[in-house]
């Protein structure tokens, strides 16, 4: 029997899952791919380059702080899904794949140095593809996941392969994809090990880092990032819109207040009727104030103004 889309939705939402908590219990002990940009950091300027949120990750990875689940969203799941779409697409060749294979190396005493690769192909299975299903150039995605890309070469990948992807995520849908082979970086390779160097050493000198529940943007997964930026817009939208309102009401005010017009309202079917009412002056009597302050009076003969704020209604 065919699967639906919705079924293969949810199988993908459950894999993605499963991998994700894989991964987590990973990141105690050990430092993994998506950890070379916090290593490069160290190795270009040294322990004090580190921000917030590289001291929380590092106080996890030394069991200084408890992993923090990000339980995943349509972006998540759309990456594993990308995998899925690459595992049926790309031309692996006669010697076939593994999927989610872990590459290690010693190259610390105090942490494992590792990493999960989508796809490794080849003779001897260390040709890594890394899938990124990013909407952006593959440009700019080759330059935000570099360190990451060359983490495979310093564990001894033979080649590096990015399998870009753009598309939509909700409904999973790939629009374009594009394969580059990355050029092994010497430099950036000895930048990575500097970086594992200082950190080991600094943690075997009895280093240790502080977490901090305060979280640098740019740090977080991209989901969070996105929905960041979005909120952002909106706020500003929502700035913009006020002081839109704010001119409009003025103007209403100025002609209903010139012209002794009570109100202004919209005829005939609108989707969003809007009535404009006039600033009023109410009078109101406290009887029981004013007989108390002047018992000489039997009926109240003085009266308090109050001034009622114009108001604008939305139907």
């Amino acid at each position: 029997m065919e699967t639906t889309n919705f079924e293969q939705q949810i199988a993908a939402n459950e894999q993605a899952q499963k991998h994700a908590q894989e991964i987590q219990k990973t990141r105690v002990g050990g430092l993994g791919g998506s950890d070379a940009a916090i290593v490069y950091k160290i190795g270009m300027n040294g322990m004090s380059a580190l921000t917030v949120t590289d001291m929380r990750r590092l106080a996890v990875m030394t069991g200084k702080a408890e992993q923090v689940d990000f339980g995943g969203n349509a972006h998540t799941n759309a990456g594993h899904m990308f995998e899925d779409y690459a595992e049926r697409a790309l031309p692996f060749g006669a010697c076939g794949y593994e999927r989610e294979k872990v590459l290690e190396a010693p190259l610390a005493r105090n942490f494992k140095t590792f990493a999960h690769a989508d796809f490794v192909m080849g003779e001897t299975h260390n040709d890594v593809i890394e899938c990124k299903f990013v909407q952006d150039t593959t440009a700019n995605t080759i330059s935000k996941y570099y360190a990451q890309l060359q983490w495979y070469y310093m564990l001894g990948a033979r080649t590096v392969t990015l399998y870009h992807g753009i598309g939509t995520a909700d409904p999973f849908e790939v629009e374009t994809c594009e394969l580059v082979e990355i050029e092994r970086d010497e430099q950036a390779i000895k930048v990575l090990l500097e970086g594992i160097r200082t950190l080991d050493e600094a943690l075997t000198k009895g280093w240790e880092p502080e977490a901090c529940e305060k979280i640098e943007l740019s740090n977080t997964p991209e989901a969070v990032q996105r929905a960041f930026d979005t909120l952002s817009s909106v706020k500003a939208q929502e700035a913009e819109l006020k002081a839109m309102k704010d001119e409009a009401t003025a103007v209403l005010k100025e002609y209903v207040e010139d012209w002794g017009i009570s109100s202004i309202f919209t005829a005939g079917e609108i989707k969003h009727q809007v009535i404009y009412t006039r600033a009023s002056v109410a009078m109101t009597f406290d009887a029981a104030k004013f007989l108390k302050e002047h018992p000489e009076f039997d009926k109240p003969e003085y009266y308090k103004r109050t001034k009622r704020a114009a108001s604008v209604t939305f139907k």
